[in-house]
């Protein structure tokens, strides 16, 4: 019985310890199978509904500054001991006229990209308004030391 409850444990430990694929934005495959259509999109030609009916809505609309469509397809693997590590990362910007007509495209992958190392340190905020949602915040973080 021993025996079986440690073996048990010990399966339970490597599977914990398995790395976790996360994947965000559009879904690889369907980027994958809609690789031809995206190779024929013209610029001067091709049309929002073009892209609309070939990969669907996009991921991010800019209607701020020009009319831009943005899809994103990434892949992340989460490691428990190791560093998370991007497994494949896709971003595809297309850039349309008044009229809808294809101005602009890129197409940017992991390799295209920098990490950017972030800081720890917390910024600390003083404020004249100290109404009680920040004395419940407070209340439940403050140390015993202040």
């Amino acid at each position: 019985m021993k025996v079986i409850l440690n073996f048990i444990f010990i399966i339970f430990v490597i599977y914990n310890c398995s790395p976790i694929n996360k994947q965000h934005g559009y879904l690889l495959e369907d980027m994958i199978t809609s690789a031809d259509k995206v190779s024929q999109f013209i610029e001067g030609t091709t049309t929002e509904d073009d892209i609309l009916i070939s990969l669907g809505s996009p991921s991010v609309v800019i209607k701020d500054v020009n009319n831009i469509w943005i899809y994103l397809v990434s892949m992340k693997e989460e490691n428990v001991f190791e560093t998370d590590e991007i497994v494949f990362q896709s971003v595809m910007r297309y850039e349309f006229d008044s009229s809808g007509i294809l101005l602009s495209k890129n197409l940017s992958n992991k390799d295209d990209f920098t990490q950017i190392a972030f800081s720890k340190d917390k910024t600390r905020v003083i404020s004249d308004n100290y109404g009680i949602t920040d004395q419940i915040f407070e209340a439940f973080t403050r140390t015993q030391g202040q």
